[in-house]
């Protein structure tokens, strides 16, 4: 490569890193991409391979290796190039792969979701490449940066005002130096103090539009335009008022509305496994949302480190777990998970007061609720015998304690069809955990979907549950979970509505335990029915989420059993998506074995071996007969370019390159003039001569190309030769 090709190459890939990781700052920052710098590092290395000439295979090679390093370093704890690591690998690949062949884009994992966005760095960073060796100019791609800036700013959260300064300093800077280079390499006569001059000239003008005054919008600022405007954000389809809803609200007398995605962190918790972190509980429900029964103030209080009972059943093992959490937003009490039994504040003083209305948990201080920034809780998850689920006698319902009438309370105008409903769901169930599991299955069977968006609002005298269980079928947690207390209520099983969060994302692992960051989008509700002679149990009838509580199979499942049935239904079941990047991680991550790769491989080898058996052959057979359509292929390729200097030396390198193919190499020692007498007396005429001297005169001589349509002739008569 001639020194000043070098130079240009390298300035102009210089440049479309840094533009690139201008498009890469802006998706980082909305969409919360965490290890970014691991991807710009990423985008380096392929610029650099590229601007290298490194042959594919071995750059191929690299780049896996960087994304494998990522991947088993960030989403597991195996140690690299372990058998567990490449299993989890392997599995990852063929897993998703499957999935994407089935066209379940849904249950893609993380760590594939991950693979793929490193894989589009790659196709887009070998894109870039290319058009820059063809075009040799950066400006294209300098103009849609600017425009994509742009756009973002304006309409998106996203502040570019910086961004843009750059952008115009790489890109026109760039195109200066490209622009002035090649009037140099033309002998016209421009000196290279030009440069120095445009370089001035341009950060002279960026400093000027920087420090100037500037002028106010002409127009009023567009996003809150378009959220007026937008259904989402005012009246949802049947609504009034506009609701919408953003994380966990206290107040739930109105239900519906769109849930408004929001991704502000509310707290980390560190954990061994994945929770629900549970807020609150409410028991009236009022055919537009809930509300707490009184009184309310019904407390007890408890110490740090002093073990308190929510009323879960005990888990026989004793194991017992510790969540650590960090709160990034104040709250006026304790998240915590099932079986928590003892609270620790650590530095911070305060006492426990346990609400036993609504469950929620509050730390106070003279009696005051107060804000806590991190806290402990230890829990030992409850546990439950099969067996034990089953012998729930229904009759033993009426028995129920009068204290539990309040989670049996249903409006006077509530539609007689949603009572008639949950009889005919639970019809031919013989306990009440049999007709507890019929109603959280409903859901995933009877045309139902999950979406945060145009959410209906009832108007009028109109019930919220009535409303989604027969009219719209559409709806996020709110709807779903209201919704089955309402048909719990129904067939007289006490049940309470329950507020908190969901697990949240894994952002890093820590000696054994994986860091869990909670958001608003996190923001949930779910259900928990009293299973008599049990106690409190946990049901998600949601679409998408899962919060299975500890249940020992200790009695035989027959095939068509529901619990058999619910497994089946999960992989159909569509995820949404607010939760399902961590739905389909802890499934992955649950599922992963050697046994699952093996079973599935059986079953797809034949495929496998098929289509590599047909890629082989193709592939044999293109190399066999590449003298046949090689030749052709070029010259289609430079058939409809114009002949310059730079695309002549490129045509006279594949000529050489075809005739080494075609079994006359260039022997070592042999000038490019001897090789050519050689060529000619072979094929006969003076065609590879005058191609020869035209090429030294360009390499050499640095002269421009004379008549160009004639040494097109003569180098598709040898390149026509060579496939004859």
């Amino acid at each position: 490569m001639k020194k000043s090709t070098f130079l240009l190459e390298a300035v102009s890939f210089l440049a479309a890193f840094l533009l690139l990781r201008e498009w890469l700052a802006p998706i980082a920052e909305l969409s919360n991409i965490g290890y970014i710098q691991v991807f710009y590092v990423f985008v380096a290395l392929c610029f650099v391979l590229l601007f290298l000439h490194v042959p594919w295979w071995i750059s191929g090679i690299l780049k896996v290796l960087y994304m494998y390093w990522f991947i088993i370093s960030v989403y597991t704890m195996f140690p690299l190039f372990s058998q567990e690591a490449n299993g989890y690998f392997i599995y990852e690949w063929t897993f998703n792969l499957g999935q994407l062949i089935q066209g379940d884009l849904t249950q893609m994992t993380n760590p594939f979701r991950t693979l793929l966005f490193f894989v589009l760095l790659w196709m887009t960073v070998y894109l870039i490449g290319y058009w820059i060796r063809m075009r040799t100019t950066v400006f294209l791609f300098f103009l849609v940066t600017i425009l994509i800036i742009s756009v973002l700013d304006t309409f998106t959260p996203y502040d570019g005002a910086a961004a843009i300064v750059r952008v115009f300093i790489i890109g026109l800077g760039t195109s200066a130096f490209l622009f002035v280079s090649r009037l140099h390499d033309k002998q016209e006569r421009v000196k290279w103090r030009g440069l120095g001059f445009t370089a001035l000239l341009l950060l002279f003008s960026v400093g000027l539009a920087v420090l100037l005054p500037k002028a106010g919008p002409l127009w009023p600022d567009p996003v809150p335009y378009f959220t007026s405007t937008n259904p989402t954000s005012g009246v949802g389809p049947g609504g009034e008022g506009g609701i919408n809803k953003v994380g966990y609200d206290d107040d739930d007398t109105r239900l519906g509305g769109s849930f408004l995605s929001d991704d502000t962190e509310v707290f980390q918790v560190t954990a061994t496994s994945r929770n629900y972190y549970r807020g609150e509980t409410k028991d009236t429900y009022t055919s537009k949302g809930w509300i707490q029964s009184e009184p309310q103030m019904d407390y007890s209080y408890f110490r740090q480190r002093e073990t308190f009972d929510l009323g879960f059943p005990q888990n026989d093992d004793g194991v017992q777990e510790t969540l650590q959490f960090v709160m990034q937003t104040e709250f006026p009490f304790l998240f915590h998970t099932y079986g928590a039994e003892v609270v620790d504040g650590q530095s911070n003083v305060f006492d426990v007061r346990l609400n036993e209305r609504s469950q929620r948990l509050d730390a106070v201080v003279n009696d005051e609720a107060v804000s806590i920034d991190s806290y402990s809780v230890q829990f030992s998850e409850p546990s439950y015998l099969l067996s034990e689920l089953r012998s729930t006698d229904i009759n033993a319902l009426p028995e129920i304690a009068p204290e539990f009438s309040r989670f049996l309370q249903l409006p006077d105008t509530l539609p007689q069809r949603v009572r008639d409903l949950a009889v005919e769901i639970t019809n031919g169930q013989d306990n009440v955990y049999d007709q507890a599991k019929s109603i959280e299955q409903y859901f995933r069977t009877n045309g139902f979907s999950y979406s945060q968006n145009d959410v209906a609002v009832p108007e009028g005298d109109t019930d919220y549950v009535d409303q989604f269980l027969f009219d719209t079928k559409v709806g996020y947690c709110d709807n779903f979970s209201t919704s089955m207390v309402v048909l719990l209520r129904s067939v007289d099983i006490p049940a309470r509505w329950v507020k908190g969060f969901a697990p949240g994302e894994v952002i890093s692992t820590e000696n054994g335990e994986q860091v869990f960051q909670v958001t608003n989008n996190n923001a949930h509700s779910w259900v928990e029915a009293y299973m008599p002679g049990i106690g409190w149990m946990t049901f998600e009838p949601t679409i998408g989420f899962t919060n299975t509580p500890d249940i020992e199979f200790d009695i035989e499942l027959s095939p068509d059993d529901a619990l058999a049935a619910e497994q089946q239904q999960e992989l159909e079941e569509q995820t949404p998506e607010q939760n399902q990047e961590d739905t389909t991680t802890a499934r992955s991550s649950s599922s992963f074995s050697f046994d699952a790769i093996a079973e599935w491989f059986d079953r797809v080898k034949w495929w496998i071996f098929g289509v590599l058996a047909v890629l082989l052959a193709g592939s044999a057979l293109a190399y066999r007969y590449r003298l046949k359509w090689l030749p052709k292929f070029w010259i289609a390729r430079y058939k409809k370019n114009e002949v310059t200097s730079e695309q002549f030396e490129k045509m006279y390198k594949v000529l050489l390159k075809s005739l080494h193919q075609y079994g006359l190499p260039r022997e070592n020692g042999f000038t490019l003039t001897r090789y050519a007498k050689q060529i000619d007396g072979y094929f006969g005429g003076d065609h590879m001569m005058t191609l020869t001297k035209e090429y030294e005169q360009i390499l050499y001589g640095n002269k421009p190309l004379q008549d160009g349509e004639r040494l097109r002739e003569s180098w598709e008569y040898l390149i026509n030769r060579i496939s004859g």
